[in-house]
C-alpha cells in the first residue's frame, strides 16, 4: 500500500504532462488546417478583401470549434492577397497557446520545481493556394 502512495503522485504528474501534449498537438492540427482551409476559401474569392477573408476565417466558420471560439479572439490571421488568376494566396493563422488554462499551468509547474521546462505559447501556420 505504501508503495501506491508513493507513486501515484508521479503517475498523475505522468497524466497531466499526455494531457497537455494532446492538447497542444490538437490546437497544432486545427491551426494547420484552418490555414489550408482559409487559403483554399481566399483562392476562390479573389473578390473579397483580406479584411472580409480574416473575418470569415474567425468566425468559426472553417475551423475547429477549440481555436475559433469567442469569434477566433486567439487568433492573430494574416492574408496576402493574390495579384490575379493563378497567383498564389498566402493565408498565416497564429493561436495563443499561452492563453490555454493546461498548458500556462504546466508551464508554472515546471518552474516553480525548478525545471526549466517551458511549453510552446504560440501554434502557427502557413499556407499557400493558387487563385482560382
Amino acid at each position: 500500500m505504501a508503495e501506491f502512495a508513493l507513486l501515484t503522485p508521479l503517475l498523475i504528474f505522468f497524466v497531466f504532462i499526455t494531457i497537455t501534449f494532446a492538447v497542444i498537438g490538437q490546437a497544432e492540427l486545427a491551426v494547420s488546417q484552418l490555414a489550408s482551409a482559409g487559403a483554399r476559401y481566399a483562392s476562390v474569392n479573389p473578390q473579397l478583401s483580406s479584411d472580409q477573408i480574416e473575418s470569415y476565417i474567425k468566425s468559426g466558420a472553417l475551423g475547429s470549434p477549440t481555436i475559433t471560439a469567442n469569434s477566433g479572439s486567439l487568433l492573430t490571421v494574416s492574408v496576402e492577397q493574390a495579384g490575379g488568376f493563378g497567383q498564389p494566396v498566402t493565408v498565416t493563422i497564429s493561436y495563443d497557446l499561452g492563453s490555454n488554462i493546461l498548458v500556462s499551468s504546466m508551464t508554472s509547474l515546471f518552474s516553480s520545481l525548478g525545471m526549466p521546462v517551458t511549453f510552446p505559447t504560440t501554434a502557427t501556420a502557413t499556407e499557400t493556394a493558387m487563385s482560382e
